[in-house]
Protein backbone atom coordinates (compact mmCIF):
# COMPACT_ATOMS: atom_id res chain seq x y z
CA UNK A 1 0.00 0.00 0.00
CA UNK A 2 1.05 3.39 -0.91
CA UNK A 3 1.80 5.38 1.72
CA UNK A 4 -1.30 7.93 0.82
CA UNK A 5 -3.16 5.28 0.87
CA UNK A 6 -2.09 4.72 4.41
CA UNK A 7 -2.53 8.22 5.36
CA UNK A 8 -6.10 7.79 4.82
CA UNK A 9 -6.86 4.49 6.07
CA UNK A 10 -5.49 6.20 8.94
CA UNK A 11 -7.42 9.08 8.69
CA UNK A 12 -10.24 6.61 8.68
CA UNK A 13 -9.31 5.51 11.79
CA UNK A 14 -9.06 8.59 13.77
CA UNK A 15 -12.25 9.87 12.70
CA UNK A 16 -13.66 6.20 13.83
CA UNK A 17 -11.52 6.59 17.09
CA UNK A 18 -13.56 10.04 17.73
CA UNK A 19 -17.30 9.17 17.10
CA UNK A 20 -17.35 5.30 16.69
CA UNK A 21 -18.78 3.10 19.35
CA UNK A 22 -16.74 1.26 21.46
CA UNK A 23 -16.29 -2.34 21.13
CA UNK A 24 -14.04 -4.92 22.35
CA UNK A 25 -10.89 -6.71 21.01
CA UNK A 26 -11.82 -10.17 19.56
CA UNK A 27 -8.92 -13.18 19.84
CA UNK A 28 -9.06 -15.88 16.89
CA UNK A 29 -6.96 -18.32 19.64
CA UNK A 30 -10.13 -17.81 21.79
CA UNK A 31 -8.65 -20.62 24.31
CA UNK A 32 -5.26 -19.22 24.54
CA UNK A 33 -6.61 -16.24 26.38
CA UNK A 34 -9.41 -17.79 28.31
CA UNK A 35 -9.42 -15.53 31.38
CA UNK A 36 -10.05 -12.89 28.44
CA UNK A 37 -13.33 -15.18 27.37
CA UNK A 38 -14.68 -16.04 30.14
CA UNK A 39 -13.85 -14.90 34.48
CA UNK A 40 -15.20 -18.59 34.64
CA UNK A 41 -12.05 -19.97 33.60
CA UNK A 42 -9.91 -18.51 36.09
CA UNK A 43 -7.58 -21.12 37.90
CA UNK A 44 -8.70 -23.86 35.97
CA UNK A 45 -5.42 -25.45 36.67
CA UNK A 46 -3.27 -27.39 38.73
CA UNK A 47 -1.35 -24.60 40.54
CA UNK A 48 -0.57 -21.62 38.59
CA UNK A 49 -0.64 -20.46 34.81
CA UNK A 50 0.99 -17.39 33.23
CA UNK A 51 -0.18 -16.49 29.75
CA UNK A 52 1.09 -13.88 27.38
CA UNK A 53 -0.83 -13.12 23.97
CA UNK A 54 -0.33 -11.08 20.77
CA UNK A 55 -2.20 -9.61 18.19
CA UNK A 56 -1.51 -7.87 15.14
CA UNK A 57 -4.41 -6.60 12.73
CA UNK A 58 -4.21 -5.88 8.91
CA UNK A 59 -0.39 -5.74 9.11
CA UNK A 60 -1.20 -4.87 5.44
CA UNK A 61 -1.47 -1.03 6.63
CA UNK A 62 1.36 -1.38 9.06
CA UNK A 63 0.96 -1.50 13.07
CA UNK A 64 -2.74 -0.02 12.85
CA UNK A 65 -3.67 -2.69 15.30
CA UNK A 66 -2.00 -4.15 17.97
CA UNK A 67 -3.37 -6.03 20.87
CA UNK A 68 -1.26 -6.91 23.92
CA UNK A 69 -2.59 -9.29 27.05
CA UNK A 70 -0.40 -10.46 30.01
CA UNK A 71 -2.27 -12.98 32.71
CA UNK A 72 -1.98 -14.55 35.51
CA UNK A 73 -4.01 -16.94 37.60
CA UNK A 74 -3.99 -19.41 40.56
CA UNK A 75 -6.25 -21.86 42.02
CA UNK A 76 -6.70 -21.70 45.79
CA UNK A 77 -7.28 -25.29 46.47
CA UNK A 78 -8.25 -24.90 50.34
CA UNK A 79 -11.19 -22.52 48.91
CA UNK A 80 -11.88 -23.71 45.68
CA UNK A 81 -11.49 -20.79 43.86
CA UNK A 82 -9.19 -19.12 40.93
CA UNK A 83 -8.00 -16.00 41.31
CA UNK A 84 -6.71 -14.13 38.23
CA UNK A 85 -4.71 -10.67 37.22
CA UNK A 86 -4.65 -9.48 33.78
CA UNK A 87 -3.16 -6.62 32.10
CA UNK A 88 -4.25 -5.57 28.75
CA UNK A 89 -3.53 -3.09 25.81
CA UNK A 90 -5.38 -1.95 22.37
CA UNK A 91 -3.28 0.26 20.82
CA UNK A 92 -4.28 1.75 17.31
CA UNK A 93 -3.14 3.73 15.17
CA UNK A 94 0.49 3.36 16.12
CA UNK A 95 -0.45 5.47 19.34
CA UNK A 96 -3.43 7.16 17.92
CA UNK A 97 -5.43 5.47 20.74
CA UNK A 98 -4.61 3.36 23.44
CA UNK A 99 -7.00 1.68 25.33
CA UNK A 100 -5.12 0.17 28.62
CA UNK A 101 -6.80 -1.93 31.10
CA UNK A 102 -6.23 -4.24 34.37
CA UNK A 103 -9.07 -7.15 35.04
CA UNK A 104 -8.94 -8.69 38.75
CA UNK A 105 -10.58 -11.78 37.70
CA UNK A 106 -12.26 -14.74 40.85
CA UNK A 107 -14.02 -17.69 40.37
CA UNK A 108 -15.72 -20.62 42.20
CA UNK A 109 -15.62 -24.19 41.59
CA UNK A 110 -18.52 -26.57 43.21
CA UNK A 111 -19.27 -29.91 42.09
CA UNK A 112 -23.38 -31.04 41.52
CA UNK A 113 -22.37 -34.76 41.03
CA UNK A 114 -18.86 -37.47 40.55
CA UNK A 115 -18.81 -35.87 37.02
CA UNK A 116 -20.36 -32.64 37.13
CA UNK A 117 -19.13 -28.79 37.75
CA UNK A 118 -20.21 -25.75 37.55
CA UNK A 119 -18.00 -22.58 37.68
CA UNK A 120 -19.09 -19.17 38.53
CA UNK A 121 -17.19 -16.17 37.97
CA UNK A 122 -16.62 -12.04 38.65
CA UNK A 123 -14.67 -9.70 36.76
CA UNK A 124 -14.06 -6.03 37.90
CA UNK A 125 -11.92 -3.74 35.11
CA UNK A 126 -10.25 -0.51 35.40
CA UNK A 127 -9.27 1.15 32.31
CA UNK A 128 -7.68 4.11 31.04
CA UNK A 129 -8.55 5.20 27.28
CA UNK A 130 -6.24 7.71 25.43
CA UNK A 131 -5.91 9.98 22.35
CA UNK A 132 -2.68 11.40 20.60
CA UNK A 133 -4.19 14.29 18.64
CA UNK A 134 -1.13 14.84 16.99
CA UNK A 135 -1.63 11.76 15.44
CA UNK A 136 -4.89 12.80 13.79
CA UNK A 137 -5.66 12.93 10.31
CA UNK A 138 -8.89 14.72 8.87
CA UNK A 139 -9.40 15.32 5.17
CA UNK A 140 -8.53 19.14 5.70
CA UNK A 141 -5.16 18.08 6.22
CA UNK A 142 -4.73 16.77 2.59
CA UNK A 143 -4.46 18.95 -0.27
CA UNK A 144 -6.82 18.66 -3.58
CA UNK A 145 -3.28 17.41 -4.91
CA UNK A 146 -3.57 14.25 -2.31
CA UNK A 147 -0.55 15.94 -0.16
CA UNK A 148 -0.51 15.46 3.67
CA UNK A 149 -0.03 19.01 5.10
CA UNK A 150 1.74 18.62 8.86
CA UNK A 151 0.79 20.32 11.59
CA UNK A 152 -2.15 19.16 13.31
CA UNK A 153 -5.72 17.69 12.66
CA UNK A 154 -8.51 20.00 12.96
CA UNK A 155 -10.86 17.53 14.67
CA UNK A 156 -12.18 18.64 17.55
CA UNK A 157 -11.99 17.06 20.77
CA UNK A 158 -12.79 18.05 25.01
CA UNK A 159 -10.37 15.49 26.25
CA UNK A 160 -7.32 13.36 25.83
CA UNK A 161 -7.87 10.65 28.04
CA UNK A 162 -10.56 8.59 29.80
CA UNK A 163 -11.24 6.53 33.01
CA UNK A 164 -13.34 3.81 33.79
CA UNK A 165 -14.81 1.65 36.46
CA UNK A 166 -16.82 -1.85 35.10
CA UNK A 167 -17.98 -5.32 35.76
CA UNK A 168 -18.89 -8.42 34.46
CA UNK A 169 -20.21 -11.84 35.50
CA UNK A 170 -20.43 -15.53 33.73
CA UNK A 171 -21.07 -19.37 34.50
CA UNK A 172 -20.37 -21.95 32.95
CA UNK A 173 -20.99 -26.10 33.49
CA UNK A 174 -18.76 -29.23 32.38
CA UNK A 175 -17.72 -32.65 32.58
CA UNK A 176 -15.47 -34.61 30.72
CA UNK A 177 -16.72 -34.59 27.65
CA UNK A 178 -18.42 -30.81 26.58
CA UNK A 179 -18.68 -27.60 28.32
CA UNK A 180 -21.38 -24.73 28.02
CA UNK A 181 -20.86 -21.50 29.21
CA UNK A 182 -22.44 -17.63 29.26
CA UNK A 183 -20.18 -14.29 29.87
CA UNK A 184 -22.17 -11.35 30.41
CA UNK A 185 -19.62 -8.19 30.13
CA UNK A 186 -19.28 -4.63 30.93
CA UNK A 187 -22.48 -4.26 33.33
CA UNK A 188 -21.46 -1.14 34.41
CA UNK A 189 -21.52 0.25 30.52
CA UNK A 190 -18.64 2.92 31.39
CA UNK A 191 -18.35 6.34 29.00
CA UNK A 192 -15.52 6.68 27.21
CA UNK A 193 -15.84 9.76 25.02
CA UNK A 194 -13.20 12.10 24.19
CA UNK A 195 -16.23 14.60 23.17
CA UNK A 196 -19.59 15.79 24.66
CA UNK A 197 -20.97 13.27 22.41
CA UNK A 198 -21.89 10.53 25.03
CA UNK A 199 -20.27 7.18 23.98
CA UNK A 200 -20.37 4.21 26.58
CA UNK A 201 -19.35 1.00 25.85
CA UNK A 202 -22.43 -1.53 25.42
CA UNK A 203 -22.94 -4.99 27.28
CA UNK A 204 -21.46 -7.99 25.88
CA UNK A 205 -22.95 -11.23 25.91
CA UNK A 206 -20.47 -14.67 24.93
CA UNK A 207 -22.19 -17.47 24.51
CA UNK A 208 -19.57 -20.93 24.73
CA UNK A 209 -19.77 -24.09 24.40
CA UNK A 210 -17.86 -27.34 23.28
CA UNK A 211 -17.62 -31.23 22.68
CA UNK A 212 -14.66 -32.91 22.37
CA UNK A 213 -14.78 -36.47 20.57
CA UNK A 214 -12.35 -39.35 22.08
CA UNK A 215 -11.75 -41.82 18.82
CA UNK A 216 -8.74 -43.56 20.41
CA UNK A 217 -8.28 -44.41 23.67
CA UNK A 218 -4.97 -44.00 25.83
CA UNK A 219 -2.32 -47.08 25.29
CA UNK A 220 0.18 -47.99 27.98
CA UNK A 221 0.02 -44.60 29.76
CA UNK A 222 0.00 -42.59 26.08
CA UNK A 223 -2.61 -39.59 25.54
CA UNK A 224 -6.23 -40.62 24.07
CA UNK A 225 -6.35 -38.53 20.61
CA UNK A 226 -8.81 -36.68 20.26
CA UNK A 227 -11.18 -34.06 17.90
CA UNK A 228 -13.03 -31.60 19.65
CA UNK A 229 -15.24 -28.83 18.31
CA UNK A 230 -15.70 -25.86 19.86
CA UNK A 231 -18.63 -22.98 19.16
CA UNK A 232 -18.57 -19.25 20.21
CA UNK A 233 -21.05 -16.46 19.66
CA UNK A 234 -20.88 -12.64 20.83
CA UNK A 235 -22.98 -9.86 20.63
CA UNK A 236 -22.30 -5.87 21.50
CA UNK A 237 -24.49 -3.47 20.55
CA UNK A 238 -25.68 -3.82 16.96
CA UNK A 239 -22.15 -6.02 16.29
CA UNK A 240 -22.98 -9.97 16.32
CA UNK A 241 -20.33 -12.85 15.68
CA UNK A 242 -20.11 -16.40 15.37
CA UNK A 243 -16.73 -19.02 15.49
CA UNK A 244 -16.90 -22.45 14.68
CA UNK A 245 -13.78 -24.58 15.33
CA UNK A 246 -12.59 -27.78 14.89
CA UNK A 247 -9.26 -29.30 16.93
CA UNK A 248 -7.35 -32.31 16.46
CA UNK A 249 -5.19 -32.92 19.54
CA UNK A 250 -2.45 -35.85 19.85
CA UNK A 251 0.60 -34.49 22.30
CA UNK A 252 2.73 -32.35 21.64
CA UNK A 253 0.77 -31.09 18.47
CA UNK A 254 -2.40 -29.51 18.16
CA UNK A 255 -3.73 -28.49 14.83
CA UNK A 256 -7.08 -26.11 14.31
CA UNK A 257 -8.94 -24.48 11.56
CA UNK A 258 -12.03 -22.47 12.53
CA UNK A 259 -14.79 -19.50 10.92
CA UNK A 260 -15.29 -16.84 12.11
CA UNK A 261 -18.57 -14.87 10.68
CA UNK A 262 -21.79 -15.19 10.09
CA UNK A 263 -24.12 -17.46 7.32
CA UNK A 264 -25.85 -14.52 5.90
CA UNK A 265 -25.95 -11.09 5.19
CA UNK A 266 -26.03 -8.55 7.74
CA UNK A 267 -28.20 -6.42 5.46
CA UNK A 268 -28.65 -5.70 1.33
CA UNK A 269 -25.36 -4.43 0.68
CA UNK A 270 -23.23 -5.82 3.82
CA UNK A 271 -22.05 -9.45 4.23
CA UNK A 272 -20.03 -10.82 8.01
CA UNK A 273 -18.22 -13.53 6.33
CA UNK A 274 -14.74 -12.29 8.24
CA UNK A 275 -12.51 -14.97 8.38
CA UNK A 276 -10.98 -18.70 8.06
CA UNK A 277 -8.77 -19.67 10.85
CA UNK A 278 -5.77 -22.15 10.62
CA UNK A 279 -4.22 -22.70 14.09
CA UNK A 280 -1.51 -24.79 15.38
CA UNK A 281 0.02 -25.13 19.12
CA UNK A 282 2.64 -26.97 20.26
CA UNK A 283 3.73 -28.63 23.63
CA UNK A 284 7.58 -27.99 24.35
CA UNK A 285 9.10 -31.34 25.67
CA UNK A 286 9.29 -31.77 29.30
CA UNK A 287 7.88 -28.18 29.83
CA UNK A 288 4.86 -26.97 31.07
CA UNK A 289 5.12 -24.61 28.31
CA UNK A 290 2.44 -24.54 25.08
CA UNK A 291 3.13 -22.21 22.36
CA UNK A 292 0.47 -21.14 19.54
CA UNK A 293 0.11 -19.25 16.36
CA UNK A 294 -2.67 -18.79 14.36
CA UNK A 295 -3.42 -16.76 10.85
CA UNK A 296 -6.70 -14.87 9.57
CA UNK A 297 -7.38 -15.32 6.59
CA UNK A 298 -9.50 -13.14 5.66
CA UNK A 299 -12.22 -13.06 3.41
CA UNK A 300 -14.33 -9.58 3.70
CA UNK A 301 -12.89 -6.87 1.26
CA UNK A 302 -10.22 -5.58 3.53
CA UNK A 303 -8.25 -8.95 2.75
CA UNK A 304 -7.25 -6.87 -0.38
CA UNK A 305 -4.83 -4.53 1.98
CA UNK A 306 -5.35 -5.63 5.40
CA UNK A 307 -3.15 -9.23 4.87
CA UNK A 308 -5.10 -11.22 7.84
CA UNK A 309 -4.10 -10.94 11.53
CA UNK A 310 -1.36 -12.86 13.04
CA UNK A 311 -1.69 -14.01 16.52
CA UNK A 312 0.89 -15.73 19.27
CA UNK A 313 -0.15 -16.97 22.26
CA UNK A 314 2.48 -19.11 25.15
CA UNK A 315 1.33 -20.43 28.35
CA UNK A 316 3.37 -20.97 30.91
CA UNK A 317 2.38 -23.37 34.16
CA UNK A 318 3.65 -23.25 37.59
CA UNK A 319 2.71 -26.84 38.99
CA UNK A 320 3.07 -27.77 42.76
CA UNK A 321 5.53 -30.41 43.52
CA UNK A 322 3.15 -32.11 45.76
CA UNK A 323 1.25 -32.41 42.09
CA UNK A 324 3.85 -33.47 40.06
CA UNK A 325 4.31 -36.45 42.19
CA UNK A 326 0.77 -37.67 42.27
CA UNK A 327 0.16 -40.55 40.18
CA UNK A 328 -2.63 -38.95 39.13
CA UNK A 329 -3.34 -35.70 37.81
CA UNK A 330 -6.40 -33.28 37.24
CA UNK A 331 -7.49 -33.82 34.23
CA UNK A 332 -9.04 -29.86 32.75
CA UNK A 333 -12.33 -29.11 31.57
CA UNK A 334 -12.24 -30.61 27.72
CA UNK A 335 -12.11 -27.10 26.07
CA UNK A 336 -8.52 -26.73 27.59
CA UNK A 337 -6.53 -29.77 27.69
CA UNK A 338 -6.52 -30.37 23.73
CA UNK A 339 -6.95 -26.87 22.93
CA UNK A 340 -4.54 -25.41 25.58
CA UNK A 341 -2.30 -28.20 26.06
CA UNK A 342 -2.82 -28.37 29.60
CA UNK A 343 -2.15 -32.86 28.90
CA UNK A 344 -2.28 -35.02 32.19
CA UNK A 345 -0.11 -38.13 32.62
CA UNK A 346 -2.64 -41.13 33.40
CA UNK A 347 -4.09 -43.89 31.47
CA UNK A 348 -7.13 -42.88 30.19
CA UNK A 349 -10.42 -40.75 32.06
CA UNK A 350 -10.13 -42.86 35.42
CA UNK A 351 -7.87 -41.33 36.25
CA UNK A 352 -9.21 -37.94 35.62
CA UNK A 353 -9.97 -37.42 39.01
CA UNK A 354 -11.27 -33.91 40.09
CA UNK A 355 -9.92 -31.76 42.84
CA UNK A 356 -12.92 -31.65 44.84
CA UNK A 357 -13.08 -35.20 45.41
CA UNK A 358 -9.56 -35.32 46.48
CA UNK A 359 -9.68 -33.62 49.63
CA UNK A 360 -9.62 -35.85 52.87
Amino acid sequence: MNRMMKILVLGVLAFLSVVAKAQDVSYSQTYEAPVYLSPSFTGLTNGSRIGLNYRNQWPGIGTAFQNYAVTFDHFVDRFNSGVGLMWQCDNQGKGLLVDNEISFNYAYEFAVSQNLFIRPGIVFHFGQRKIDQSKMVSYTDITAEGHYVPGGSSIGIDRTKTNRLDAGASVMVYNDDYWAGITVDHLMQPEVSFTDVKDVIGVKTTFFCGYKLTYEDSYRGSEPKTVTFALNYKNQRSFNQLELGAYWYYNPIEIGVSYRGLFFKVSNELSNYDAIIPNIGINVPNMPLRLGYSYDMTLSDVSSFGNGAHEVSLVYRLIPSDVRHRSYKMKPVPCTEPIMGYSYTGTGKKHGYNRKFLKK
